[in-house]
């Protein structure tokens, strides 16, 4: 029980510190400076001289999306990132994520589920 009390009380402000460092990622980066700061990436995507680098978020229920870092002929050319701790020093080409409240307007209606379809009547036989 001790150990498990110590263990908690050292790992806390490790975990603070982590969530603390702003990791950011620059235009001109390679595949591999990029992978050295943000490790290696949940998935990876090539078409033609284009590579997708896809990484977990944390946010992506809310969010609709993965942190994503695009190259083009391994050079960063743009970046999208939802998680607080990093950033993108170049033009991002995605605007700045909105929370739901600053994206509803005054009137809106809470999303209607549309009516159920009637099921098809099997004849009686």
């Amino acid at each position: 029980m001790r150990l498990a009390k110590t263990l908690m009380l050292l790992a806390a402000p490790l975990a603070l510190q982590a969530q603390a460092t702003q990791v950011t990622i620059d235009p001109g980066m390679t595949r591999e400076q990029v992978v050295q700061k943000l490790g290696q990436p949940l998935s990876s995507r090539n078409y033609g001289s284009f590579t997708y680098l896809l990484y977990r978020n944390g946010c992506e229920a809310t969010c609709g999306m993965n942190d994503l870092v695009i190259l083009d002929s391994n050079k960063v050319v743009d970046a999208i990132f939802r998680a607080p701790a990093r950033r993108y020093t170049g033009n991002s080409s995605s605007p700045k994520m909105i929370r739901a409240e600053e994206a509803k307007r005054p009137g809106d209606k809470p999303a209607e589920k549309p009516p159920a379809k009637p099921s098809p009547k099997k004849p009686h036989s």
